[in-house]
């Protein structure tokens, strides 16, 4: 009873999103079994993929002759999976390329498509989202390069973002990096596709 209680209290003090698992953990574990405190996982995103749609963005700026790029590849969580920068980029251009990765994977869209839905008419509400980011230690920018990741069921399993070239160079990179271990993207054509 005391657990149930327990349970009960935290599902009332979490927030909106978490009531409703918290909720359904209470469920199954009041139908007891040996996994009545497991939550089904969502997919992850692992280092090897990763590693995979870094280098593949790389071996694409080098094969059509862009500038040096730096690529980040964050998890839904917008935590760095993988960084890879070539040598020849400025010391600003790996941030970028992690903002726009977290631009992306922070609000389920592409870093084209926030500049695109906030500027120019909606320029105030996308300084707000920068400053929120940046008090927050979450790195944004809604410059294009970075790409939101999903798997086939639509589940967003990160993002990839790419500095240091043109914002469209950067952005084709960043799809050829998705790509590249078959996940759907977001945009899902470069600007360069021919």
């Amino acid at each position: 009873m005391l657990h149930r209680r327990a349970i009960a209290a935290l599902a009332l003090a979490a927030p909106a999103c978490a009531r409703r698992t918290n909720r359904m953990a209470l469920r199954r574990w009041r139908g007891g079994g040996a996994d009545a405190w497991l939550a089904p996982g969502t997919p992850v995103l692992t280092l090897e993929a990763a590693d995979t749609m870094a280098s593949a963005a790389l071996a694409e700026a080098g094969a059509r002759n862009f500038k040096d790029v730096s690529v980040f590849v964050v998890d839904p969580t917008g935590r760095v999976l993988v960084s890879k920068t070539m040598l020849g980029c400025p010391r600003l251009i790996p941030s970028m390329a992690r903002a726009k990765a977290g631009a992306a994977v922070g609000t389920h869209s592409s870093s084209r498509g926030l500049k695109e839905k906030y500027l120019p008419d909606r320029s105030a509400q996308l300084i707000a989202m920068t400053t929120l980011s940046g008090n927050s230690n979450l790195p944004f920018v809604a410059v294009p390069g970075g790409v939101l990741c999903r798997d086939a069921a639509n589940n967003v399993v990160g993002a990839i973002g790419v500095s240091g070239a043109t914002a469209d160079e950067d952005e084709h990179c960043a799809i050829a990096g998705a790509r590249a271990v078959g996940l759907a993207c977001e945009p899902s054509t470069s600007a360069l596709d021919s």
